[in-house]
Order: structure tokens, then sequence, then C-alpha cells
């Protein structure tokens, strides 16, 4: 990780001075560092600033930063739990049976706390820009395989910091610690099934007849993998360790003493990643501001938005609005595609018509108004790219249909505007079979 330390200060200057060498050498497990951290008052919030950068490396290129404060809390209040949590379970429940009698009683939350959250640089690989460089599917797996790399890493780092601190043997560190992360992802799991807004959403979609994004279904289908695997990580660790008990005492956290805050460091890696956030965020406040014109329902200012600019200035990581797997897609995505015109840019021409696409992947339409998509099949079929469009494209469209889902027509006007769709879609192409079974 860091094997360097800017702007260093003589060792003597202080009682300790944690430097970013250190760090590097502790997020590599050495036993000396881990004991200097572990000692170290200032390492407290030498690590609660490496957790708020980590919710810059996390979100630089994901969300505008100045749209929500959730971006710098985030980190810091869900590891506030989790290392909670973790020390409830090794340190209160696991541990503290083996430490010597006068010591069981003592708190040392702080100092595992301290020791959790000089983890946070391992999360840094969160970082790495995958969506510039791959498709959305295929970036959702290389932020699962990140994932993958960050949770054994510091699985691995926190049981190697209790065989060093505890004087026990790595495999034994490393059941304890897969308990307490088993039993973590298992309750996180549960509680955030039935309540994230995500869980919800996606359940929403799915009563609406819509289906989720790939990158959505295969993080689901990860996230069903790593409930069950949990669960069996967690009962081969409980066997092992009742199958070969400790049977000797273990020395306690160590007690910290003062220290200094390594400051000049911790401001050049606070500068170098502002640096590195700069360009994204501009990419990401031009998306912000994008989504607030559909939010508003001017769809023509959206679109003039987007000729000023080039694909490229907007995250390649995100769907420009409306998004075509959220529901409002039906209500936004028609007039969106109604106001454009053959002298729209192509690349903008492109993005809506791929939208329009995966919205046909939908298990049934759910059109507000006819009147819209009437506007977009007309607008379409003026496009030098409709007719192509609509051939590759009129076996979905018919599976999904264009009519109302729980009941016929009822006004003259309304069969009026499918009579109007059906002469469009005639004009552009598509086979009298196919026609006859659209509105069916």
């Amino acid at each position: 990780m860091f094997s360097f330390n800017l702007f260093a200060v003589p060792q003597s200057c202080y009682t300790v001075l944690v430097t970013l060498a250190d760090i590097g050498r502790f997020s590599s497990g050495n036993a000396a560092a881990i004991r200097k951290i572990a000692t170290d008052r200032a390492a407290l919030w030498t690590g609660i600033v490496l957790v708020l950068l980590t919710g810059i490396a996390r979100n630089y290129d994901q969300s505008y930063f100045l749209q929500s404060p959730m971006w710098l809390i985030g980190p810091i209040a869900f590891s506030f739990f989790s290392g909670t949590f973790l020390y409830g379970i090794l340190i209160r429940l696991i541990a503290r049976r083996h430490f010597p009698e006068a010591c069981r009683k003592e708190s040392h939350w702080l100092t595992f706390m301290t020791l959790f959250w000089m983890t946070a640089p391992i999360a840094w690989l969160y970082a790495i820009p995958v969506e510039r460089f791959f498709d959305s599917y295929h970036a959702a797996l290389a932020n699962i395989a990140l994932l993958g790399i960050v949770s054994l890493w510091r699985v691995l780092l926190m049981s190697r910091i209790m065989a060093v601190l505890f004087e026990i043997h790595f495999a034994r560190a490393l059941s304890w610690v897969l308990i307490a992360a088993s039993l973590e992802v298992i309750i996180v799991l549960f509680f955030g099934a039935f309540f994230s807004e995500a869980f919800s959403r996606s359940i929403l979609r799915g009563m609406a007849g819509m289906r989720n994004s790939p990158e959505e279904s295969l993080i689901t289908s990860v996230l069903g993998t790593t409930w069950e695997w949990s669960w069996a990580v967690l009962l081969i660790s409980v066997v092992l360790l009742s199958l070969r008990r400790l049977q000797h005492e273990i020395p306690p956290l160590p007690k910290v003493s003062d220290g200094k805050m390594p400051w000049l460091s911790l401001s050049a890696l606070s500068l170098i990643w502002a640096v590195i956030a700069v360009q994204p965020q501009k990419e990401q406040h031009r998306f912000a501001v994008h989504a607030a014109l559909v939010d508003k329902r001017d769809y023509a200012g959206a679109l003039a938005y987007l000729a000023k600019h080039k694909r490229t200035d907007f995250p390649p990581g995100q769907r420009l609005e409306p998004n075509p797997y959220e529901y409002r897609t039906w209500q936004d995505l028609p007039p969106t595609i109604a106001e454009l015109t053959p002298q729209t840019a192509p690349w903008i021409r492109q993005v809506y018509l791929k939208h329009l696409s995966a919205t046909l992947s939908h298990f049934y339409s759910g059109y507000e108004s006819l009147t819209n998509v009437v506007l977009m099949w007309s607008a379409i079929e003026r496009l030098p790219e409709g007719r192509d469009w609509l051939l590759t494209n009129q076996s979905a469209l018919v599976r999904q249909g264009l009519g109302f889902r729980y009941r016929k027509p009822e006004s003259d006007a309304e069969l009026i505007l499918q009579t109007n769709i059906v002469g469009t879609l005639s004009r552009m192409g598509m086979s009298e079979t196919n026609l006859s079974q659209l509105f069916k």
C-alpha cells in the first residue's frame, strides 16, 4: 500500500508518530507496526481521517458530493456500527473469557476501533474506476471482485492483528474473526433485504412487471450466494473451535499512550484524493443538472443541456435519465424521445434508442399516456436510424405490447391514438403479422 513517508518528521520529536510507512506495514500484517499502532492514542484519529478519505475513494465517481452528505457520513457511520459489532463478538464474547481475571472488566473498545479503522486504506481499492474500462455488467463483475479482495484482505489482516496481540495461532484467530464476520454479514443482509431502499425499489419494479438491470440482477445473485456461504463459514468455524478449545490465558489488548497525529502526511493524502476527484465530480455535476431537468419534466431543456456536451462529459457508469430500469421510464422516456430530431447529436439519439430497447425487455408496458407514445413513434420515424431500430426490435415490441394492461380503450380518442401508432409503425416497415398482434 503506502511504503513512503511524505513530509517525514524525526521520530525523536514525539512519543509516538504513526507514519504512512507504518500504515503500509500495518496493512501487510507487520507485527511491529500492529503493536505500534495498537498503543498509539493518536492512531484512533488517524484511522478516522483515513475512513473519511475512504468516503472519497468510494464515491468520487459515483455521486455528486454536494447533493448529499452521506458520501462522507456513510463510511464513518457504517464502520462505527460494524466495528462495534465485531468488538462485541470478538472481544467481549470470545476473547475476554481467556483474559486474566483482573482484565476482564476493562473496556478495550477504543483500542479495537483504532485497529479496525486503520484498515480503511484497503478499501481504497474501490477507487479503481472500472466503469471507464468495462460496460455496466462487466463493471459490476469487477466491483464484486474488488469487494471480494477487500473483504478477504481485511479478514486476514484482522486475524493477523488478533494473532499478534493475543499471542495465539493464526488459525484460531482466523476462526474467531470468521465467526464475527459471518454473523455480521448474515445480520446485515437479513435487515438490509427488508429495509434498504434498493431492495424496496426492486420489489416495486417486480410488481410493476419490470426487470432489474443486468448488473442489479448479478448483485442480487451474489448476495444470495453470500448469505448461504456465510452460514456455512459460521458453522464450520464454530465446529472447529469447539473441537480444540484454548486452554491458556491470553493478554488483553494493549493500553494506549500519547502519540502525535501525522497531519502533514494526512493533508497530503487529502490533497491527492481531492485532485483525483475533480474531473469525476465535474461529470457527476453535469449528470445531476441533467437529472434535475428530467425530474422537472423539462425534456426539451434536458436534451438541450446534453447537446452542449459529449457523452464522455458524463459519468460512464451511470445511465442518463430517465433510467430505463426505473418505473418512471414509462412517464419520462416517451416525451424525451419525442423531442429527438434528425439534427439531435447522434450520441444522444443512440443513448435514448438504447434506453427504449432496454425498456422493451420488461414484461409489459406501463405507459401513462398514449399521446406521448404517438409522439415518440412519430419522432423515431423521422430519425435516420429509426427504421432499422424498429426492424431490429419489433419482436420485443410485440411481446411487450403497447395496449392497456387491465382494460380495452374506452374512448374514440384512444382508438384514434392506437390507429396513429399502427400507421406510423406500418410506414416504418413493421410486418402486418406483428401489427395485428401489437395491441392484443
